[in-house]
């Protein structure tokens, strides 16, 4: 392999990159994500991208998924040079559902959910009109047990699924998400969309296919209807790129589930997702798509320092549980 050579900022020496980072797989995870480790200290990582980017949008193109790990990254400051390397246009984290803290320009925390929860699979944010393309995630203070991001590759994924269930849903026009703001799950309508007035929430819905419907002034239901399989928007490729099982109610926790049962009427729940003429997915077809991510998802273990870039629209992430502090940072643009 031919590398390009890295220049150290500090001592000034130049160095063939071959003798400094090595690409390799992880033992736990073969296929996903491709790793450059490097095996000196004191590597720059945006210089070093920046000197090898045209053989890293490559791989990330080919595998999805780019671990950079044994870099000279050991805090958040360390991370923002990174992402402002990159990701060109970092974006705002608007129409979110989890709760996360944003930090820095374009950087945030990764999702604070309760640790002995697992955040199922997900692209993220497949349901704007302008999903992200590029995620970058920071390892800054790696978990006592669990806690890995895992991956899947959704070409995959959309392999794995039968294809009559892909055509239903291209014969009922994608599907439907539905949200329900102020009812006291999930997150408010301020912090979803970083607005208060809800003229300004109808204005940029109307901007985005998001039809805003407001009940009061503390409750608001958004519905859209997007494709469940897209083309990847440079090679092309065709994507299982949605949120139907991950934000279908047969996925809630059961506990959490009969809670809001409990309170809500289902058309009240914080989200439910139909296929986009509005009618019922059925528990079997979102069984069988939990089936295909988890046939093919694999999970690696953090170590402190290590930098994850996805290509959003070809693999998918999520959170295992885990024991011990945890803290992760995310940017996406």
């Amino acid at each position: 392999m031919s590398f390009n050579k890295w220049r150290n900022k500090k001592s000034e020496t130049t160095t063939p990159i071959s003798s400094l980072v090595s690409k390799v797989f992880l033992e736990e995870s073969p296929t996903l994500p491709v790793v450059y480790k490097c095996n000196t200290a004191n590597v720059d990582l945006p210089t070093w991208y920046n000197q090898n980017e045209s053989e890293i949008v490559q791989e990330l193109a080919k595998y999805g998924a780019v671990l950079f790990r044994g870099f000279n990254i050991h805090s958040e400051d360390d991370f923002q040079q990174f992402v402002a390397t990159s990701i060109k246009q970092t974006a705002k984290y608007v129409e979110g559902a989890t709760p996360r803290t944003k930090l820095s320009k374009g950087v945030y925390t990764a999702t604070e959910f309760p640790s002995d929860q697992e955040i199922a699979l997900h692209n993220e944010l497949s349901y704007v009109t302008e999903p992200p393309s590029k995620l970058a995630f920071c390892c800054l203070t790696a978990p006592e047990s669990g806690g890995q991001t895992q991956l899947v590759d959704v070409r995959k994924v959309l392999n794995r699924i039968d294809s009559d269930i892909v055509s239903e849903f291209e014969k009922r026009e994608g599907w439907l998400l539905r949200r329900n703001y102020g009812n006291g799950y999930g997150p408010t309508v301020a912090k979803a969309f970083g607005m208060t007035d809800i003229a300004d929430i109808k204005a940029y819905g109307e901007k985005v296919d998001l039809k805003v419907t407001p009940i009061s002034d503390e409750k608001v239901v958004t519905e859209q209807v997007r494709k469940a399989v897209h083309q990847h928007p440079i090679s092309g490729e065709r994507v299982w790129f949605n949120h139907i099982s991950f934000w279908h109610t047969n996925n809630l926790c059961p506990d959490v589930r009969a809670k809001m049962q409990e309170d809500l009427a289902l058309e009240d729940f914080p989200y439910s997702t139909r296929y986009g003429d509005g009618s019922d997915i059925d528990d079997k077809t979102v069984e069988a798509l939990r089936l295909a991510y988890t046939k093919e998802e694999v999970k690696f273990d953090w170590r402190e320092g290590d930098v994850l870039l996805i290509d959003n629209w070809l693999v998918a992430h999520g959170r295992k549980p885990f024991t011990g502090a945890r803290r992760v940072l995310v940017a996406m643009g």
